[in-house]
C-alpha cells in the first residue's frame, strides 16, 4: 500500500527541502515496528503504551540525527547512514532477528480496517497527514524557515532564523512520521520485524524527486510529492503484476531517482 512509504515521503520532503537527506527511514520503520509489536501484545499493557512508545522512538531518533547534523556538523548522508545501522542493529538485537506476532486487535485495525467498508484506515491517516503537512509548509512560519534554509542557509541565518533548531525539528518530524508508518505497517501484517520497511527510504526519496522536490533544497510542494507517491505506487503494482524480480525492481527505482535528479539539475542550470 502506497500510504506507508507515502507518509515517510511527507517527512522526507521537509528534510530534502531543508537541504538534507535521511537514509535511515526504512530501518527506523523496522525499529518502531518492533517496539510497537513488543509492547502491543493483548493484555500486556494499555493500548496507549505501544501507540506512545513507537512514535517516541522516532522522535528520539530524529533528535539524535538532527543533533549529529547540526552540532558536530556531520554531513546528513553520513549521519543518517550511521543511524541506519544503529536502528536496524538495535531492532535485530531486541527482537532476536525474528518477527513478533500476537498483536492487539486495535493495532491490526489501524493497519488493515476500512472506514465505511471502502476507505482503508492507513489511507485516511495519510490524507490527514497530507493536509497537516501542506498547512505546515504553506501557512506557518516554520514552513517558510524550512524553505529559507534550504534555499540559502547563510541568508536565513542573517535574517535571524535559528538554523540548528529548525533542522533538528525537521528530523524529529520525519522520525515521528516514520514511526506512524511503522505502527500502521505492524497492524497491516499483524507482526513487527526489523526488516519491515526495508527500502522505504528509497521509495520516499524517489517520490520526492519525481514530485519536483529539488535535491539541493529550497523548493518542493506537498502535492508534487503526492504525485510522486502515486507514480511510484503504480510502478510498483505494475512490476509486481508483470512478475518482475524484486531485485530488478530496485534497479528500476534507482534509475528513476538518478533520472529525476538529472532532470532537476538540468532545469536548475537552464534557469541560471
Amino acid at each position: 500500500m502506497a500510504a506507508f512509504p507515502g507518509i515517510i515521503a511527507l517527512g522526507m520532503m521537509l528534510i530534502i527541502t531543508n537541504d538534507g537527506i535521511d537514509l535511515a527511514a526504512g530501518s527506523l520503520v523496522g525499529f518502531s515496528s518492533v517496539v510497537c509489536a513488543m509492547l502491543g501484545h493483548p493484555g500486556q499493557t494499555l493500548l496507549i503504551v505501544p501507540i506512545f512508545m513507537a512514535p517516541l522512538t522516532g522522535l528520539l531518533s530524529g533528535l539524535i540525527t538532527g543533533f549529529l547534523v547540526t552540532v558536530p556538523k556531520i554531513p546528513p548522508f553520513i549521519a543518517t547512514l550511521g543511524m541506519l545501522s544503529v536502528t536496524k542493529g538495535t531492532a535485530m538485537i531486541i527482537s532476536h532477528g525474528l518477527p513478533i506476532g500476537d498483536i492487539r486487535p486495535e493495532i491490526v485495525y489501524l493497519g488493515s480496517a476500512r472506514i465505511a467498508g471502502f476507505l482503508p484506515v492507513p489511507i485516511l491517516i495519510f490524507i490527514i497527514l497530507i493536509i497537516v503537512t501542506h498547512v505546515l509548509m504553506s501557512r506557518t512560519k516554520l514552513g517558510k524557515k524550512i524553505y529559507a534554509i534550504g534555499g540559502n542557509e547563510q541568508a536565513a541565518r542573517v535574517c535571524g532564523v535559528n538554523v540548528r533548531n529548525v533542522r533538528i525539528l525537521v528530523y524529529m518530524i520525519e522520525g515521528f512520521l516514520v514511526a506512524v508508518s511503522g505502527i500502521l505497517l505492524t497492524g497491516r501484517i499483524a507482526s513487527g520485524a526489523a526488516i519491515n520497511g526495508t527500502g522505504y527510504e528509497l521509495d520516499a526519496i524517489a517520490a520526492c524527486v519525481i514530485g519536483g522536490v529539488s535535491m539541493s533544497g529550497g523548493s518542493g510542494r506537498v502535492m508534487g510529492v503526492i504525485f510522486g507517491v502515486f507514480i511510484m505506487g503504480v510502478l510498483q503494482n505494475g512490476l509486481d503484476l508483470m512478475g518482475v524480480d524484486p531485485n530488478l525492481q530496485q534497479v528500476f527505482k534507482g534509475a528513476i531517482i538518478i533520472a529525476a535528479v538529472v532532470v532537476d539539475n538540468v532545469r536548475k542550470t537552464s534557469k541560471d
